[in-house]
């Protein structure tokens, strides 16, 4: 609850609006997070991007999906609160199936992104994106490369 009520202080600074609902009852898991209709996890343990994919499918969702500066900076804060640091870390962005052809593992619409200069690479095998690099923006991996994550599952009503 303490975190929660940190996080909505920080991000209502950060925006200068609170125009998202940040919820603490029962319609996430424990340990997990609410924003909207969603519920965030952070998963500490390093794995390859489709490893860390998996792991979020038997949790009942996705690598994260990010659709505005809100959700980026809330991802973020969750990663630093549970790390002590922005750690670099795999969101559901990638174009494994398509060179350059970015889409989410959950199959929502790519509306927002948030590349560093120069990303992303084409014509590379770096079809995986992390978040935090150099300690705030996207950037595209290798995706056999291990990061901490973090998983998306719809909250229950």
């Amino acid at each position: 609850m303490a975190f929660a009520l940190r996080l909505v202080l920080l991000l209502c600074g950060i925006t200068g609006s609170c125009s998202f609902v940040l919820y603490t009852d029962q319609c996430c898991p424990k340990g997990w997070i609410q924003l909207n209709d969603r519920c965030l996890h952070f998963v500490g343990a390093e794995f390859s991007f489709d490893v860390a994919e998996t792991f979020c499918n038997i949790l009942g969702g996705n690598l994260v999906s990010i659709h505005s500066r809100l959700e980026n900076e809330m991802v973020r804060h969750l990663i630093m609160t549970e790390t002590g640091s922005f750690d670099p870390s795999w969101i559901g962005f990638n174009d494994l199936d398509v060179e350059g052809e970015f889409v989410w593992t959950d199959g929502s619409t790519v509306d927002f992104n948030d590349w560093a200069n120069n990303r992303p690479r084409t014509n590379t095998n770096l079809n995986c994106v992390e978040i935090n690099f150099q300690g705030e923006t996207w950037n595209d991996r290798g995706c056999r490369a291990g990061r901490p994550s973090v998983c998306a599952r719809p909250a229950k009503y």
